[in-house]
């Protein structure tokens, strides 16, 4: 290999190929280092990296096996490096228009009266928080989490950490005050009552009204 940075590229590219899945175990590091035409201490650093990605984990027992990273991993991941991409606040915000409208249909079909219960007491969380600027904006970003893990969609999970850095203070500071939490309070219950009665139209409407002014 020219490099480290190719090694890791094949090596990847070796686990899709060969369809490795969670749980899987690798062959012993002496057989993957001649695999690839590399030193075992060389091979070690690749999959120690790809250890701290949370793709692979080694044990002295087991070898070196397949893991399955959680949506946490994964999404808290794809942040940083969000974050430290730069990214301007209205790519992240067109990004967040377009995750919040892809889930509407599925948002109505899979919401349980129980997970309704649940956004009810966040919006009223919120409204008795109007006065703490950062606790209520804390829970403004928790029910839009919220509405996202209802559709039970991985892929959707992992790109919601997004929000997470549309919430950074830097981007919330005209939003950090009791007019805007109040506001936001009626446009969640608004949202709610238009997934209860199960109207697409006006979910997606009152999502883009929400989001696009910011």
């Amino acid at each position: 290999m020219d490099s480290q940075k190719e090694l890791l590229e094949s090596f990847q590219e070796y686990l899709r190929v060969e369809g490795f899945s969670p749980g899987d175990r690798l062959p012993n590091e002496i057989d993957l280092a001649e695999r690839f035409g590399v030193s075992r201490g060389t091979l070690r650093e690749v999959i120690i990296h790809l250890g701290f990605l949370g793709i692979l984990e080694r044990s002295a027992r087991r070898g070196t096996y397949v893991k399955e990273p959680s949506i946490s991993e994964i999404g808290g991941s794809l942040a940083m490096q969000f974050a430290v991409a730069g990214y301007g606040f209205e790519e992240l915000k067109e990004a967040r228009l377009a995750l919040e409208l892809s889930q509407v249909g599925v948002l109505i079909k899979r919401m349980t009266p129980s997970t309704l219960d649940q956004l009810t007491e966040l919006i009223a969380l919120m409204e008795a928080a109007v006065d703490k600027p950062l606790e209520a904006d804390r829970l403004d970003m928790r029910f839009h989490l919220a509405l996202i893990e209802v559709t039970g969609n991985r892929p959707l999970m992992i790109f919601s950490h997004l929000l997470s850095l549309i919430f950074k203070p830097e981007h919330r500071a005209k939003f950090l005050n009791a007019t805007a939490a109040r506001k936001s309070v009626a446009d969640h219950r608004a949202m709610l009552k238009a997934i209860r009665g199960e109207d697409k139209g006006a979910l997606s409407k009152l999502i883009r009204q929400h989001i696009k002014p910011l």
